[in-house]
C-alpha cells in the first residue's frame, strides 16, 4: 500500500503543473558554459519560457534540443539570443554569460509529500505515517484503491473514472483559468503593446 501511495504521488506531479508544486529560483551567471548551482535539488521539468536573463532584460531561449546546440556550437548556425541545455544534470548555455547576470526561472518541484506540521513540501516519498500529500485525501486514496484493485484482477472501472473526474476538476481550477487566446503566438501577448479601451487618436 506504501508502494502504491508513492506511485499515486509521483504520476500526480507528472499530470500537471501544479500551483503549489511550482517555485522560482535565481541564480548568478558565471562566465563559464556550464552553470555550476543552477540546477536545484528539487528541480523536476523547468516551466516552458519562463527562463529570463533579468539583468539584460530579455528571455533564454530552450531547452534547446541535441541537434540544434550541436549546430549553434559548430559555427555554422548563429544564435540571436541566449540559450540553454540540460545535460548530464547541468545547465549549460550558449553563448556564455556575462559574470554576474542575474538569471530566474519557474520550476516544478519533485517534493509532494511533506511531514506532521508542515506547510511545504519536502520529500520525495512518504517517511512516517503522518506524512501528509499536497493533494486532497479523497484523490489520493482513490488512486491509491483503483491500483491496489488492479494489482489484484479486481473490477477497478468506477473507482478508476471517479479518480480521473476529480482529477480534473482539480486541474481545472487549480491556479485559476487564464483567458483562452486562440490566435497564433497567443504566448507573446504579454510583450505586445498594451493599448487602453476607450475613444483614441493618432496624432
Amino acid at each position: 500500500m506504501l508502494s502504491l501511495a508513492n506511485q499515486v504521488g509521483q504520476a500526480l506531479l507528472l499530470r500537471h503543473d501544479w500551483q503549489w508544486s511550482v517555485k522560482e529560483t535565481t541564480f548568478t551567471a558565471t562566465a563559464t558554459e556550464t552553470q555550476t548551482g543552477a540546477l536545484l535539488s528539487d528541480l523536476l521539468r523547468i516551466i516552458p519560457k519562463s527562463f529570463w536573463n533579468r539583468t539584460a532584460d530579455r528571455r533564454v531561449d530552450g531547452p534547446v534540443s541535441a541537434q540544434r546546440w550541436q549546430a549553434v556550437q559548430s559555427g555554422l548556425v548563429v544564435q540571436p539570443w541566449d540559450s540553454f541545455r540540460i545535460r548530464g544534470n547541468s545547465l549549460i548555455m550558449s553563448p556564455v554569460p556575462t559574470a554576474g547576470d542575474v538569471m530566474a526561472y519557474e520550476y516544478v518541484s519533485k517534493y509532494w509529500c511533506m511531514g506532521a506540521g508542515e506547510t511545504t513540501p519536502d520529500q520525495e516519498t512518504w517517511a512516517s505515517d503522518t506524512d501528509t500529500s499536497i493533494w486532497p485525501d479523497e484523490l489520493h486514496t482513490l488512486g491509491v484503491v483503483w491500483r491496489y484493485q488492479k494489482s489484484r484482477g479486481l473490477e477497478y472501472g468506477e473507482t478508476f473514472r471517479d479518480y480521473e473526474v476529480m482529477l480534473a476538476q482539480l486541474i481545472g481550477n487549480d491556479g485559476g483559468i487564464s483567458d483562452i487566446q486562440l490566435t497564433p503566438g497567443s504566448d507573446e501577448a504579454a510583450f505586445e503593446p498594451y493599448i487602453a479601451d476607450g475613444n483614441w487618436s493618432v496624432t
